[in-house]
């Protein structure tokens, strides 16, 4: 059976694995500051709604002009999209439980039967997993003493959270790219979304000299053949895209 494809919205990286990514999967955007991962989300966010697949975008750290703004460098008009009803993007400052940004999402997507969706990003979803009552709930008492009032979660409580949230996705039926701060050797803050995922791109900045190179690795992508070396790409007028590869063949 024929794997169904969604765009990535970024040029030349498509034909790099057989189309895109498979239809309803889960996709880890991983990286270090200033490698252009939010860039790389909102072109599938915009690229998408622009082929009649509307797209949600989760923010917990930039507020939805902010974004808006940072795509105007690259002529692509959110604002529009937003009011054309094909986009939406939400900015979670806070949150009793992941129970709640799990409905508010479900809201906006059934709202705009949406078919993409990005989280930026997983690591602030992370970081207070251990505060979300579901995430809690059932653990050994061991896991999950308090002794102050915030406490780092367990690795147990972040795959509980992982489950959860990429089930949830899957049976909204959105394809979704989870943005995360890459940690020294790791591609998420604690090591676990990388191996839960279906798929995984790191994407690297480079400073050597006076030069400046970026370059992407899909590192995983289930159901497909992709390209396995470094990917170079750069940021232009028309935001991010891959530099041209001959080598590659599917």
């Amino acid at each position: 059976m024929t794997t169904k494809r969604v765009k990535t919205g970024i040029q030349g990286l498509d034909k790099l694995m057989q189309g895109g990514y498979p239809e309803k999967s889960v996709i880890l955007i991983s990286g270090g500051p200033g490698t252009a991962k939010t860039t790389f989300a909102l072109q599938y966010i915009y690229q998408g709604a622009k082929n009649n697949e509307p797209g949600v975008y989760v923010s917990f750290e930039q507020e939805p002009e902010q974004l808006k703004e940072t795509m105007k460098d690259f002529e692509m008009d959110l604002s529009k999209l937003e009011k054309e009803k094909k986009i939406a993007l939400l900015r979670i400052k806070n949150a009793n439980d992941i129970t709640d940004v799990l409905e508010l999402i479900e809201k906006n997507v059934k709202k705009l039967n949406a078919k993409r969706l990005v989280i930026d990003s997983l690591s602030s979803v992370e970081i207070f997993a251990s505060t979300f009552r579901s995430m809690i709930k059932d653990l050994p008492t061991g896991l999950v003493e308090k002794r102050y009032g915030f406490y780092p979660p367990t690795k147990t409580i972040i795959r509980r959270l992982m489950y959860k949230m990429m089930d949830y996705f899957k049976e909204l039926g959105v394809t979704t790219l989870l943005i995360s701060e890459s940690q020294n050797s790791e591609y998420s803050r604690y090591g676990i979304a990388e191996f839960v995922t279906d798929g995984l791109i790191n994407m690297q900045y480079l400073g050597i000299g006076s030069k400046n190179f970026r370059s992407m690795k899909i590192i995983k992508m289930r159901q497909t053949k992709h390209e396995e070396d470094f990917i170079p790409f750069e940021i232009g007028k028309q935001g991010v895209g891959v530099r041209k590869i001959e080598k590659f063949k599917a």
